[in-house]
């Protein structure tokens, strides 16, 4: 289960490193749970690059994961910058952030490159952009 923490109660710092560490060792269905409490089934769906937000509901039971090895890479993305913002600000943030352009990402939204491109070429992107949110 996912540490407990009141929204602007990390620094920068501390929400990196606690969203860090916790993308690790967490589980599918704790990641799942914690980005539909968090940022709604919506945004998680669109994030994972899902149609719809029935697969997360399966997932919520423990029995059954993402069908493949990249959704399940863009979850735990997902869950680091929706866990690192929310430690700082809200999960509204967090969800807005996910949505909107974003000038770290040459105008594009995270969750448009989560989508569209391999996460192994966006992840480090995604998360320098987090991090200039997180230190202002």
């Amino acid at each position: 289960m996912t540490t407990q923490f009141v929204p602007g109660s990390m620094s920068a710092t501390e929400a990196e490193d606690a969203a860090y560490k916790q993308s690790l060792h967490t589980s599918i269905t704790d990641q799942t749970r914690f980005l539909l409490d968090t940022i709604g089934p919506r945004v998680t769906a669109a994030s994972l690059g899902l149609a719809d937000a029935r697969p997360l509901k399966l997932w919520l039971t423990g029995d059954v994961g993402p069908k493949s090895a990249v959704v399940g890479e863009r979850l735990r993305v997902v869950f680091r910058v929706v866990y690192s913002i929310a430690g700082m600000y809200s999960g509204a943030t967090a969800a807005t952030f996910l949505r909107s352009a974003n000038p770290q990402l040459d105008d594009q939204s995270p969750l448009m490159l989560l989508r569209e491109k391999p996460i192994e070429e966006v992840e480090a992107q995604i998360i320098s952009a987090t991090r200039a949110l997180l230190e202002g």
